[in-house]
């Protein structure tokens, strides 16, 4: 009888035998989990008052649906593909008027919705006898070592133009780590190396490749009024104004690292009062708004192919140019100023455009300064 019951625990398919591989059943429980000081653990929660809620974006846009496969063909018309998502912890949701072809709001983490930075990485504690890595080229035809000959006189003069004018035992040793022992350095590169000639050309190619360049230098003319009704006003040329072209300025705001997050489609936020549960309209963002919402309906509607492409299958968006100026003060000590005209997209985040090392404003153009004392003089004259 005991044979039995113990081939029943044990090999529950009646008929055969247990194994010597069958696992043991084990009816003890397991000890109980003890802290230090040899009491039971408890596991301990925070208080709902002290739970920070962490900001998120709305939930992401999903995916369009699979086309079904049916024997029968069908003839679907499509009048506008809305799209409405669904609502994250805020109690937020979109509505997409037309399915957008990317949701850009997806790609951003935490360290882009917050401003707390003790998930950053600490640069005090990395290693700085480790060899860096050669620097990017902004110019794929350009060598990291631009200007330079080879990349051995290129890290020497790095090492040379550092800031530090007196050269320590730390700078000599930063020398030998991320020049001499660099696996790209060769001491045959540098017969005949002398270190004035080498910042003679790097400065001959900073003055050919700067930022003034890229512009083109116009004059302007200016009504200037006399203060007097019964003498007219007279024009004045201001020369020396720098500009860049508005087409070429917005295709590099659409090239730069930040065009993954552009918003192309428009959509309507709303939030449900948790009191009233009402829904209410949220705005904040232009590519939110409605003017930015009609002006993206009236493209789609009667916008206009290239006519270099006719057949052109590509996404008709609307860029949202928000232009400002304001005096700079390029100097701290002196009275050395510039009045810069910049040019940002309205299809980024405000969250994103207000930080100071982001990156999204373009320069479009320099307002040129006038003497007043010369001003005075050529009002003057001209009244003579």
């Amino acid at each position: 009888m005991d044979a039995d019951m113990a081939t029943a625990v044990f090999n529950p398919i009646p008929g055969l035998a247990p194994s010597e591989s069958d696992p043991v059943l084990n009816t003890e429980p397991a000890p109980p989990r003890l802290t230090a000081m040899g009491r039971p653990y408890r596991q301990r929660k925070l208080p709902q008052k002290l739970r920070d809620l962490l900001p998120e974006p709305p939930v992401p846009v999903p995916p369009p649906p699979e086309p079904e496969e049916a024997p029968i063909c069908r003839v679907l018309l499509v009048v506008r593909d809305r799209l409405v998502t669904a609502a994250n912890s805020f109690g937020i949701w979109r509505d997409y008027p037309r399915r957008p072809t990317t949701d850009p709001d997806a790609l951003l983490s935490l360290e882009d919705l917050s401003n707390s930075h003790s998930h950053r990485i600490d640069l005090s504690s990395l290693d700085i006898s480790r060899i860096p890595e050669p620097p990017t080229p902004s110019d794929s035809d350009r060598p990291f070592y631009w200007p330079f000959q080879n990349s051995s006189i290129w890290r020497v003069m790095s090492w040379l133009n550092n800031g530090k004018t007196a050269k320590s035992e730390a700078e000599v040793t930063d020398l030998i780590q991320k020049a001499v022992l660099s696996p790209d350095f060769n001491k045959n590169d540098l017969v005949g190396f002398n270190a004035h000639r080498e910042n003679q050309r790097l400065d001959k190619a900073l003055s050919a490749d700067n930022l003034q360049s890229q512009f083109s230098e116009s004059s302007v003319n200016i009504l200037v009024p006399s203060g007097d009704a019964s003498i007219p006003a007279k024009l004045f040329t201001i020369p020396g104004f720098l500009h860049q072209k508005l087409t070429s300025v917005i295709c590099n705001a659409f090239n730069d690292p930040l065009a993954h997050l552009l918003h192309y489609s428009p959509f309507r936020l709303f939030h449900q009062n948790p009191v009233t549960n009402e829904e209410e309209r949220v705005y904040g963002e232009l590519y939110t708004s409605d003017a930015f919402h009609e002006a993206h309906e009236d493209l789609q509607r009667h916008g206009k192919l290239p006519l270099d492409d006719p057949d052109c299958k590509r996404e008709k968006i609307i860029a949202a140019l928000m232009i400002f100026s304001d005096a700079t003060h390029l100097a701290d000590f002196g009275n050395a100023k510039a009045w810069p005209i910049y040019l940002m997209l309205g299809n980024l985040s405000k969250y994103l455009r207000s930080q100071p090392n982001s990156g999204a404003m373009h320069h479009l153009a320099y307002i040129p300064s006038v003497s007043l004392s010369c001003w005075c003089d050529t009002l003057s004259l001209t009244d003579k």
